[in-house]
């Protein structure tokens, strides 16, 4: 009876594997079935997006996260629709939530940056630009420099705001936005040759933009019309 009862518990232990192991299983084909879901949802968002269809392709990626809560870049994703339709503390929140998953996600640190900028919260904007800066795996570092000189310049911190455009322009030597708000620092520096040079660079690269335009306003302001 005592090789019997072991063999029974044995038998039962070898069915309780089973069972586990079956369940395993069942969890990670369910896990696999919901990533898939996420990433059609995803790609369907982006697509609709790119058609110009925002609130369909918001509603996509809304499902995309509901689906797949853990994914940051669903969450980049949502918040940054949001944030160009203009509900800058509703992208905030995704954003945030993005960088709270992927505490390495540059991109999502840089949007964080932008809907705090939009709501005038500089000081934490900054913060954010920052954090997307110190990535060491990182493909917009420029955009970044630029925008963290417009948070710095919205601050009136003009040495720091001067460093941050001169950085992006090391980096792109091409970007309008920071020829443009480096020529007017410098101009409101009393540097007027210095700020010429890179307002017209402004004008001549983007004529037609409106910051090309603008840049030809305070050149003729300045009595450089050519």
């Amino acid at each position: 009876m005592g090789r019997s009862g072991v063999s029974r518990r044995a038998g039962l232990g070898l069915i309780l594997v089973a069972v586990l192991l079956s369940a395993c299983a069942t969890t990670t084909a369910d896990t696999e079935i919901r990533k898939l879901e996420a990433r059609s949802a995803y790609e369907a968002g982006v697509k609709s997006i790119s058609e110009g269809r925002v609130s369909l392709g918001l509603a996509s990626l809304r499902q995309a996260v509901e689906v797949d809560p853990t994914n940051a870049l669903y969450h980049n994703a949502v918040g940054a629709v949001l944030l160009n339709v203009g509900r800058a503390p509703e992208a905030q929140v995704e954003f945030q939530k993005a960088v709270e998953l992927d505490p390495t996600y540059g991109d999502a640190y840089h949007n964080l940056g932008s809907s705090l900028a939009e709501q005038g919260k500089w000081e934490e904007a900054i913060g954010a630009y920052k954090k997307a800066l110190a990535q060491p795996v990182y493909a917009s570092p420029e955009s970044t420099y630029n925008n963290l000189g417009y948070a710095y310049w919205a601050l009136d911190r003009r040495t720091e705001a001067e460093e941050a455009f001169r950085a992006a322009l090391q980096l792109e030597p091409k970007l309008v936005p920071s020829h443009f708000w480096l020529g007017v620092l410098l101009q409101k520096e009393g540097r007027g040759d210095e700020a010429r040079q890179h307002l017209r660079a402004a004008r001549d690269l983007e004529p037609t933009s409106l910051l090309g335009q603008r840049a030809s306003e305070v050149l003729k302001a300045l009595g450089d019309g050519g």
